[in-house]
């Protein structure tokens, strides 16, 4: 009686297994757990051969390392060490409720820094997606020895410049509570940034890892207004820097892409003029992406 009893519970269970481990685009990837600044827990992710060319992967505001789905989905680590991780407040990373924990660069710099420690990257390309660009310009404000290969901005000013009509930084403002209207910005958020070029499953689990962020992060960010880093653009331009510029992005429209690129003259720039605002994970776009990578780093000698 109790082999049938546990035969059959089994049977039950076995369905909710499968349904709890389903095959994605990280299959195989390495994931663990680095100490960030302040004691904060990072979500670090990698695929392939640590002491190949590596690749520094910096989601943007409100996403996770699933963003770079279609690249640690692809044949890329076959040839690079690819690393992503969560930064601070969002994903499975930890979660401070301080807002000195967001509010200044020290802990954003820190926490990439230590990333790059624990992956064992040297000179990794940097590529940093939307707000991942100011995480990158915190990077290089306080750690520039660390040496990188070079950076690719993907849709990205970077606190560089200030967006058109923008002003200073603004003041903090109390944290919306409301669950239910965060589940609907999510929702709108997702449509809006990706649209439909993403397939549905991936564009859900991008909108699912938005509500991973809680109201306070909102809050505490605030404070960090546009064209903080402009006396950042001597040093960015003693890298390799790429621009990598979707032109229906309706979010870094054409006028701030424009003004961006004037900005920095010396910058290799990487057209996409299918894509929107995320071309490395949309149909039609994200192939030619991953070739962009290969040619910068994957493709060369270690």
């Amino acid at each position: 009686m109790k082999t049938v009893l546990l035969l059959a519970t089994s049977l039950a269970l076995a369905p909710l297994a499968a349904l709890a481990q389903p095959k994605t685009a990280f299959e195989g990837a390495r994931f663990s757990t680095v100490v960030g600044f302040d004691g904060v827990p990072l979500n670090l992710v990698q695929k392939g051969e640590a002491g190949r060319p590596g690749v520094l992967f910096l989601h943007g505001y409100k996403q996770s390392y699933l963003s770079w789905s279609a690249q640690f989905g692809a044949d890329l680590a076959q040839r690079c060490h690819l690393v992503a991780y969560d930064l601070r407040g969002h994903g499975n990373s930890g979660q401070p409720w301080q807002a000195s924990a967001y509010d200044n660069s020290r802990p954003w710099a820190d926490d990439m820094a230590a990333v790059i420690r624990a992956s064992g990257l040297v000179k990794p390309l940097v590529v940093a997606w939307s707000f991942g660009g100011n995480v990158a310009m915190d990077f290089l404000r306080l750690h520039p020895e660390v040496p990188i290969a070079g950076m690719v901005l993907v849709s990205s000013p970077a606190g560089l410049l200030a967006a058109p009509g923008s002003g200073p930084a603004n003041a903090p403002r109390p944290p919306n509570l409301d669950l239910a209207q965060s589940v609907a910005a999510a929702e709108r958020s997702a449509q809006f940034v990706f649209g439909n070029s993403v397939e549905p499953g991936l564009r859900a689990q991008l909108a699912a890892a938005s509500l991973r962020v809680g109201p306070y992060l909102d809050s505490a960010m605030a404070v960090r207004g546009a064209g903080a880093n402009a006396d950042l653009l001597p040093a960015l331009q003693q890298l390799p820097l790429t621009l990598a510029l979707g032109s229906r992005d309706a979010i870094m429209l054409p006028a701030v892409a424009q003004k961006l690129r004037a900005a920095l003259p010396g910058a290799r720039v990487a057209e996409f003029p299918e894509a929107g605002h995320a071309m490395f994970v949309e149909n039609g776009a994200a192939e030619r992406f991953n070739a962009l990578l290969d040619e910068l780093q994957c493709a060369r000698k270690p």
